[in-house]
């Protein structure tokens, strides 16, 4: 019963100053939204989303780096002989695949992008990745019709294709059936479709693709037979697989450099006549936040990530984006405390109780942050849909946006964060309004009465 008079209260309080009232919500509003929109961002960034749901398993090779003593450095990718010898074989690995999309460097690279023929002269611009079978055990497509192609058909290169539903509505038709049907990629052989998968977003580019092949089907390397294009992903099961992991690939390039130093990458490169080079593996090995953290910063390719550098940097965001728009909105809540102090002070000289003047303090404040936090969430949410290319051109590389990003509905319906992000924005103004009000109400009644003096 008391509840309801507490709101009672707080709406007679909202219709009295509706100004502040105004004001309070709209401040909330604002903050909130701004706050959801930027820890949406992070929210795909980070989160396990479809179909990257291993991101917290998932670590990625950028390719070889080469160090020479002098300072000089040079970086290359793996070629098909460098990850199948290298990586396929390690205990420590999980599942391991190949691929040519932003796993590399944050942008796609320029031969993920190619065209599909449909009809006599017609053509459609795609986004393509060379693969193996496991690159559908770290991302978990859903398989609209169809299965993945088989580690069998990659090592028989086999010409089969995985394309998404998007992709086979556009060539075939909606409705149609693509399983089985032949497709032609400009500058490859056709390829027989085995499996339609369901549509993700550029907002998650090591992922998406159009149309994903056996990486069988080519043979890109340049100069050693260890050196090519192609970046690696893994999903390795703790943090002491990945540990060993690390001390296996350190290992692996000193018996490599004595038993085969002809065949090293590090005959591509010169620093300097007779300047001494060695091989890294592990320098461009990242864990899913630093891979975020590198590609965001435009750093390049093996720019190195430290534990710290991630506190500091989300640390940061958190500060930005949750409490400067939240302790702006705390100094107007507290000023109007302030004021307030005189009417306290009376209703304490007419018998009320100090927890009663307190309890209609909290929700007053519950009500308004209420109000104002549901609009900033609609607001949010239409900000987000409505401006998805320009605010995810912020915050993405516009190389993956070739079209309006698809939002996802897990993307954008994130309880928790926005519960969080709520929770916090409510303590702070709750400790504003409170604070003040239980500073007033210890004071004696005359010294209360006197400040509106």
């Amino acid at each position: 019963m008391k509840v309801f008079m507490y709101i009672r209260q707080a709406l007679a309080m909202m219709r009295e100053e509706k100004l502040f009232s105004g004001i309070y919500i709209a401040g909330t509003a604002m903050a909130l939204a701004f706050t959801m929109v930027m820890a949406v961002v992070y929210y795909i960034k980070l989160a396990p989303i479809y179909p990257e749901v291993n991101r917290s398993r998932t670590v990625y090779f950028e390719g070889i780096n080469i160090q020479a003593e002098n300072g000089g450095q040079g970086n290359t990718g793996f070629s098909p002989k460098a990850f199948e010898e290298w990586f396929l074989p390690s205990p420590h690995i999980e599942y391991c695949a190949p691929t040519l999309l932003a796993a590399g460097t944050g942008k796609m690279d320029s031969r993920s992008h190619a065209c599909v023929v449909r009809g006599h002269d017609e053509y459609i611009n795609v986004v393509k990745n060379w693969t193996n079978a496991d690159f559908f055990k770290i991302y978990e497509y859903d398989f609209v019709s169809g299965r993945p192609f088989t580690a069998q058909e990659v090592e028989a290169k086999e010409a089969v294709c995985v394309i998404t539903d998007a992709l086979a509505e556009r060539l075939f038709g909606k409705g149609e059936n693509a399983l089985g049907r032949m497709i032609t990629i400009e500058n490859n052989p056709e390829t027989r479709v085995v499996g339609v998968v369901r549509s993700g977003s550029q907002l998650t580019p090591d992922s998406y693709a159009d149309i994903i092949i056996p990486y069988t089907l080519v043979d890109f390397y340049v100069g050693s037979p260890y050196s090519g294009l192609f970046a690696v992903i893994a999903t390795v099961k703790d943090s002491e697989h990945l540990q060993a992991l690390k001390q296996e690939l350190d290992d692996l390039v000193v018996r490599l450099q004595l038993s085969q130093p002809d065949l090293m990458p590090t005959r591509n490169f010169s620093f300097g006549e007779g300047v001494k080079m060695t091989m890294v593996l592990t320098k461009g090995l990242e864990t899913h936040p630093m891979h975020v953290l590198r590609t965001e910063n435009r750093d390049g390719v093996f720019g190195v990530v430290t534990g710290w550098q991630l506190f500091k940097h989300y640390a940061g965001i958190l500060f930005v984006l949750l409490f400067v728009p939240a302790l702006n909105l705390c100094s107007i809540v507290a000023g109007r405390m302030e004021r307030r102090s005189a009417e306290m002070a009376v209703r304490k000289t007419f018998g009320a109780r100090r927890s009663t003047l307190l309890n209609q303090v909290v929700w007053e404040n519950l009500l308004l942050t209420s109000i104002g936090g549901a609009i900033g969430l609609a607001l949010s949410w239409l900000a987000i849909y409505g401006l998805r290319t320009e605010i995810f051109g912020m915050f993405f590389d516009r190389s993956t946006l070739t079209t309006a990003p698809i939002v996802e509905g897990e993307m954008l319906f994130a309880p928790t964060l926005f519960l969080c992000a709520f929770a916090a924005i409510l303590l702070l103004n709750l400790l504003a309004a409170v604070v003040p009000a239980w500073w007033s109400l210890r004071k004696p009644i005359v010294e209360s009465m006197m400040e509106k003096q």
